[in-house]
């Protein structure tokens, strides 16, 4: 009977194919992101999270088989190449910091493709508005990995800590937290951008954040169960009906 109920489970999970699962794994890389300290070797799980959460991606997606060969062995250099620079390096060197950038950039290259050849083929169903809702999440977190790119990349602090809540060390709890805040321009105002570079990198997130959630979210949102040919005569690129033939006299 467990064996039967387990074999059951996966059935569910496979024939679901949501990509609720893809974000829970993007929270989870949020949440070691900011817990893990950067010298700490554990540092090397929020890739081999990353990774998990490309080939999940790709299985949701039902990307076709020499697609999911390449995110495979893509995630494998990935994992491997995070467990060797955790060994002879740190995690927030630029090899370390590139390496989670990258992993952000293939899950959303997975996804982007899945959700597209959804809404093709079946119109906006629930899974496609949960994708593009991962693709906020990732949005946010690739930004935090690229404000700590940027600060291994300079010589000068990138935030600055405006009271003695946070710190301004250039730490990725810190870079994550700060992008966050500036994703959904809540604005504590306890960190601030302090380089060209990040004020830059601040400004292109907050403003496409807003945008894809106003375009992007809630015209998936809006259009959420409407089919393919639906979608299609909204848009005016579907086929015009035959008029009716006029009676003759």
């Amino acid at each position: 009977m467990p064996v039967t109920h387990r074999f059951n489970l996966v059935n569910r999970i496979e024939a679901s194919h949501s990509y609720g699962f893809v974000m829970i794994l993007v929270v989870l890389t949020v949440i070691l992101a900011v817990a893990i300290p950067d010298d700490s070797p554990w540092r090397s799980s929020i890739a081999i999270c990353q990774a998990v959460t490309a080939v999940i991606a790709c299985w949701i997606s039902e990307a076709p088989k020499r697609l999911f060969r390449i995110v495979k062995i893509a995630a494998v250099v990935e994992i491997l190449g995070a467990v060797g620079i955790g060994l002879t390096d740190s995690a927030s060197s630029l090899p370390g910091r590139t390496v989670n950038v990258i992993g952000v950039l293939l899950v959303g290259w997975v996804i982007i493709r899945g959700i597209t050849i959804d809404i093709r083929a079946e119109g906006v169903r629930g899974r496609a508005v949960a994708g593009a809702l991962t693709i906020y999440l990732l949005f946010g977190t690739f930004c935090g990995f690229l404000y700590g790119v940027e600060e291994s990349l300079s010589s000068k602090p990138m935030l600055q800590a405006n009271n003695s809540t946070v710190s301004d060390d250039g730490a990725t709890s810190a870079n994550m937290y700060f992008s966050f805040v500036t994703l959904t321009t809540v604005g504590y105002g306890d960190l601030a951008p302090a380089s060209g570079a990040a004020r830059a990198t601040a400004i292109f997130e907050a403003l496409v954040g807003q945008l894809y959630l106003v375009g992007v979210v809630a015209t998936l949102g809006g259009a959420l169960g409407r089919g393919r040919g639906d979608l299609q005569r909204e848009l005016g690129s579907a086929p015009a009906s035959e008029p009716p033939p006029s009676s003759g006299p």
